[in-house]
């Protein structure tokens, strides 16, 4: 195993269920900073290497086993987690969940994203973000699909699940467990990243213990160098 990193491994607490919730790989929209939202969008070359690179890392370098994962139907997340499982001789139980997508951008979807704000501009909003799907309908949807998963894997025996999703996503949930507005806009949840939280059955609640996770990269491949993308 790679040098040690907390909670970075398989939990073997009967008590808690460990979730890794992994953003999925490098799309060309990403890349071009292109809004996606609900946008059906494949990985590109750049993705496949990231998500091979984190399957590596996690069934050689860490040996996590994963008893069940749950994935957003989006192609993107699903390519993921399929070039991560190449490294595993055995798959885990894999169950598609549509709630795990990323909000909905509505009219902006598909704009880049300077073409974005200039058109909350022109229609006299102050962000792009304030179109689509809102914010507390997101995270209504969002954390509602999470605790049913999470009770699921409880109520199944469980101890370690993954979650593949989305950048919007992971902030959102994030924020949910009381991460405040300034820690999601310093937080970089990239491509492939890996966040991992714990809960605690007796007392139902979550513990964030890592967030946005990129070891398997390396050094000097973790940057987003726009803020906005974060």
């Amino acid at each position: 195993m790679t040098k040690d990193i907390p909670n970075y491994c398989n939990n073997e607490d009967p008590g808690v269920v460990r979730i890794f919730i992994i953003r999925h790989g490098q799309t060309a929209e990403n890349a071009a900073k292109i809004l996606q939202g609900h946008l059906d969008t494949d990985l590109n070359d750049v993705g496949r290497d990231q998500a091979d690179k984190l399957g590596k890392y996690l069934a050689e370098d860490r040996q996590i086993k994963f008893d069940r994962v749950y994935t957003s139907d989006l192609k993107r997340c699903q390519q993921t987690l399929k070039q991560i499982l190449t490294h595993y001789a055995e798959n885990p139980e894999i169950i598609v969940q549509p709630g795990l997508r990323e909000r909905a951008m509505g009219v902006i979807q598909g704009m880049h994203i300077r073409a974005a704000e200039q058109y909350a501009a022109d229609h006299g909003k102050t962000s792009f973000r304030e179109f689509g799907e809102k914010p507390d309908a997101f995270q209504e949807r969002l954390t509602g699909n999470v605790l049913t998963l999470v009770k699921e894997s409880e109520q199944d025996g469980l101890e370690n699940i993954a979650m593949i999703s989305h950048g919007g996503s992971i902030r959102q949930l994030l924020k949910w467990l009381n991460y405040t507005e300034h820690d999601i806009h310093k937080i970089i949840v990239y491509n492939t990243s890996v966040t991992i939280i714990d809960y605690i059955k007796d007392t139902a609640t979550f513990e964030v213990k890592r967030v946005g996770n990129t070891q398997h990269l390396g050094q000097g491949e973790f940057i987003v160098s726009d803020m906005r993308l974060r």
